[in-house]
């Protein structure tokens, strides 16, 4: 039970400093007088690393499944980036140390 709180623990934290990073980057590339937006997945990627994102693409579509891409990874990458990664991660937090089972008096 240990080692799984750990784990649960480290991913949570990784997804939630993820989380972090995309809005400090939606932060820092807003635009002089435009209102702040948080930037979708997609585009944050494509940002960051645009073949990879259409690799990703390929791949999905040819050799795994393509109704996996359409809808199901266009609807994750339209959502706003900090939330893809926070909402799991808090979720992965509260399960890695939220006290387990109950004890009797």
């Amino acid at each position: 039970m240990r080692k799984t709180r750990i784990v649960l623990g480290a991913l949570g934290f990784l997804l939630v400093a993820t989380s972090a990073g995309a809005l400090i980057m939606d932060i820092m590339l807003r635009a002089p007088g435009a209102p702040f937006r948080l930037r979708p997945l997609g585009e944050a990627w494509y940002r960051l690393d645009a073949p990879s994102l259409n690799l990703v693409q390929a791949v999905v579509e040819r050799y795994i499944w393509p109704p996996l891409w359409d809808p199901v990874a266009l609807s994750v990458l339209e959502q706003p980036a900090a939330l893809v990664f926070a909402v799991p991660g808090a979720i992965l937090l509260l399960l890695a140390f939220r006290p387990f089972g109950r004890k009797s008096s």
